[in-house]
């Protein structure tokens, strides 16, 4: 073998960086890296790296070294989200390519069952530890090579993986039967088990086939992104919410001499020019120009496009450089994001980072000792206030749980509260506690929110930091454990700070008012979303078994049209179904499935003609449209086509169990329609809900001769697990079934709402029965939480006309037990029509 062909594994590792690269390009639009970008950096590295006559020692040095430099130098650009995202995806190419993941193993990481039920629930049980889903899970996994014995050892030492999967360390020590497997391959029975905990697994895997290195961030380094840039390689500042990197660039400059040689400029409008003659100037006597907030100016970014280009055709200063600012946006030109080295500076999370930012940029020690008159008042409220704040943020991580929309608090909604305090607290002797909450929760923060039930959520967490007991004398705790608190002294600023720089670096669910459960939502979440990313990122490639994304998808249509149903005949309705009253009328029910009927037969009217379609395109019998091309692809990765959401009831369930969900619908109201009234309504397979509970209250304000304005539902949960005991409808109202509590669940002992199990995110609602009465005789109770119903887990919708979610169905009146409502708001707890398995 040539000297050269010995040198090949280094040229193969650059391509499957490359690879890698042009993937996550695919994942935000601000990711764009060059191909000579890249080339430089390699050719940079080669020359930079440890030399050895020995070819074999200089190859081994070169891998490690080419792979660390391309992570370090791509991850700086990157936002902190899709960091491990881009180092696993080295870590897949590379083994991949070497043999060690086989391709079905990787595409069972990244899809799983695809929602597929694998195995019969009635037929085969699982553990007692485990769920349904899991064990599903598992029958996919065992179709692989090497793990076909896996339910058997797992049977064999059930009570050590029990133990081991209900730990939160899950990750880090697996039971003793696969012990001594590779990483990689354990990885797989982690997300099997517990999907949640996948994220840790990524960084163990990432450490042990890369290094440490590769499992941090690389820290932020202006000095290095400097040295990678030129005079045509432009240095981009990626902004984030709450990031300004004016103060680092200026001090940068004066520290490289150039404090005196900047030329600085906001973009907005007609600013164009006086930027090009700045870059111009620059370029002949080598001064910096800093140009900020490129996307507000997005009408000029081809003029700076065409700048660049012609900066690259002709001689500049050696000294020059361009220093650009942005928020990600699709305007950015993509040959200035090609050729510039791009760094991305995120705000530190946690509430902890939150507060001390609030006290270095906004509670200043003249701010503290400003209101004399009230000043115990001022300093204990203005603390509760900044916890408040950072609360209110801190609580978006967590999702629908922490909040339906993620609002874009910032520091203005801060400084324009901690003003209303100071005059309400400046013009009277004590608290005006009625106009201060108003102000800080309804107007100040609460003018950002659309959802009547954030808004609820909103101000239940503001009364926890503005209330009597926050200035009373003493240390006021905000967590039962007085971790989190108000301590007794706040006389001197300085003494709060130590306090803040003590707190802990990460903070529990409960700080929240959330389950601890909410942190493996989070985790869960995140974990899906990540591969998610991943999965939309890869390319079509054929299966370990040989078989194309053509006959993949093909199989695919074929199955799924073989098993759509024929439409609902309405003219085979039994005759109670669409009833004529005394006065001619359909029973208000009739309308209803007649309108549900008529929405399920045109969904099921075009799965049968796109299907039809696609299986024609695939064949080349007829043109493969976008619409079809889009719909395509999805198939291919186990998705929804949007096709098919369009008109279609919400949902954000796989594509195989979408097609469940909707054959059983169908044959829902197929049974309704041919048999009449059932005894309990399945809920969650209506396209509209809201209108059929108003079809209920209908049908009794017509027998009953009262106003339907006059009445609304009283909820009763049932002792009925399951529709199978419920033989008769009630006399009055309906039974509805299908219902799922998310952050607490329904205790039978006590008929009310519980706290959730440890690990059990989930729970199934018994029957409840919706009983139509007078609102007259519905009076509000002290121990009675409003629990919202919606659709799906992801809670917010679009706003309807009625100034509600379209996602939202109707609150339920539900006992909340030993625990007051507020603590059920604070929670998160709602019911789902469907979960997204």
């Amino acid at each position: 073998m040539c000297i050269r062909d010995r040198y090949r594994p280094v040229a193969t590792r650059g391509s499957l960086i490359f690879a890698v690269i042009s993937e996550v390009s695919g994942i935000n639009h601000m990711y764009q890296i060059s191909l000579d970008f890249f080339k430089r950096l390699f050719i940079q590295t080669l020359r930079k790296s440890e030399q050895s006559e020995d070819v074999d020692k200089r190859v081994s040095i070169l891998l490690p070294a080419v792979t660390l430099a391309s992570y370090n130098t791509i991850c700086r650009g990157l936002f902190e989200k899709d960091k491990q995202l881009f180092v696993f995806l080295f870590v897949s190419h590379i083994f991949r390519q070497s043999g060690e993941f086989s391709s079905r193993e990787w595409s069972f990481f990244l899809k799983g069952s695809e929602g597929r039920r694998l195995f019969d629930a009635d037929e085969e049980r699982w553990p007692e530890w485990t769920s349904e889903n899991a064990w599903n899970e598992l029958t996919e996994l065992i179709s692989l090579p090497g793990f076909e014995d896996l339910k058997n050892e797992i049977w064999a030492a059930e009570e050590e993986w029990g133990i081991w999967a209900t730990t939160d360390t899950a990750y880090n020590r697996y039971p003793s039967t696969i012990r001594e497997w590779s990483e990689w391959r354990k990885l797989l029975v982690l997300k099997v088990f517990r999907e949640d905990l996948v994220s840790y697994g990524m960084t163990n895997v990432t450490g042990h086939y890369l290094g440490k290195p590769f499992t941090e961030s690389p820290a932020f380094d202006l000095e290095a992104s400097y040295q990678d840039s030129s005079p045509t390689a432009p240095i981009i500042f990626v902004l984030t919410q709450g990031t300004d990197p004016t103060a680092t660039f200026t001090e940068f400059a004066d520290r490289k001499g150039f404090g005196e040689r900047k030329l600085m400029l906001s973009l907005g409008q007609d600013q164009g020019g006086k930027a090009q003659e700045m870059i111009n100037t620059a370029c002949r006597n080598g001064s910096w120009v800093y140009l900020q907030n490129c996307h507000v100016y997005a009408s000029w970014m081809p003029s700076l496009e065409r700048i660049l280009e012609d900066l690259m055709l002709r001689d500049v200063h050696r000294d020059f450089r361009l220093w650009l600012t942005t928020m990600p946006t699709p305007t950015f030109p993509v040959l200035v994001l090609q050729s510039g080295v791009k760094i991305v500076k995120e705000p530190p999370n946690g509430l902890k980072a939150n507060i001390r930012d609030s006290f270095h940029l906004a509670v200043t020690p003249d701010l503290w000792e400003s209101c004399p008159q009230n000043a115990n008042n001022w300093k204990r409220l203005l603390f509760s206030l900044s916890y408040f704040h950072a609360i209110i943020q801190e609580r978006r991580k967590f999702g629908p749980l922490g909040w339906n929309i993620p609002y874009e608090w910032n520091q203005s909604d801060f400084s324009a509260s901690i003003k209303s305090l100071f005059t309400n607290l400046s013009d009277f002797e004590g608290v005006p506690w009625t106009a201060l909450n108003y102000m800080t929760g309804v107007i100040n923060y609460g003018g950002r929110v659309t959802d009547h039930l954030d808004s609820r959520c909103l101000n239940t967490i503001l009364a926890r930091f503005f209330n009597v007991d926050v200035v009373a004398d003493g240390e006021f705790n905000i967590t039962a454990d007085g971790i989190y608190s108000i301590p007794n002294d706040v006389n001197n600023i300085d003494v709060v700070k130590d306090y803040l720089a003590n707190l802990p670096p990460f903070e529990q669910p409960e700080l929240f008012g959330l389950h601890s459960n909410a942190d493996i939502t989070f985790n869960r979440a995140t974990s899906r979303k990540q591969l998610a990313t991943i999965l939309s990122v890869q390319p079509r490639t054929k299966s370990d078994g040989g078989i194309s994304s053509d006959d993949k998808v093909l199989l695919l249509a074929q199955e799924f049209e073989g098993r759509l149903p024929t439409n609902i005949d309405k003219s085979k309705a039994h005759e109670e179904t669409y009833r004529l009253t005394e006065d001619g009328t359909m029973i208000s029910l009739g309308t209803v499935i007649g309108q549900e009927i008529d929405v399920f037969n045109r969904i099921n009217a075009k799965l049968k003609s796109t299907l039809k379609e696609l299986q024609q395109a695939i064949k080349g019998e007829v043109v493969m449209s976008g619409k079809l091309e889009a719909m395509y692809g999805s198939l291919l990765i186990g998705k929804v086509p949007d096709l098919w959401h369009a008109g279609s009831y919400l949902s954000l369930k796989p594509l195989a169990s979408w097609m469940e969900d909707t054959l059983a619908r169908i044959e829902f109201f197929r049974d309704w329609n041919d048999n009449g009234l059932p005894a309990s309504f399945w809920i969650s397979g209506f396209f509209f809900p809201q209108g059929f509970l108003t079809g209920v209250l209908q049908t009794h304000s017509r027998s009953n001769k009262m106003p339907i304005d006059d009445i609304k539902f009283r909820t009763t949960v049932t002792h009925y697990d399951t529709l199978d005991q419920v033989s008769l409808p009630p006399d009055t109202g309906v039974y509805i079934h299908g219902l799922f509590f998310e952050g607490a669940r329904f205790n039978k002992e006590t008929m009310s709402i519980d706290e959730s199990l440890r690990g059990e995110l989930f729970t199934s609602v018994p029957v409840v029965w919706l009983e139509p009465v007078s609102r007259s005789v519905m009076t509000e109770k002290d121990d009675t939480y409003k629990c919202p119903l919606y659709k799906t887990s992801a809670r917010a919708g679009a706003l309807s006309t009625t100034g509600l979610s379209t996602n939202y169905v109707l609150s339920l009146d539900i006992d909340s037990g030993h625990s007051a409502p507020s603590h059920w708001i604070l929670r998160g707890v709602a019911m789902l029509c469907m979960l997204d398995d």
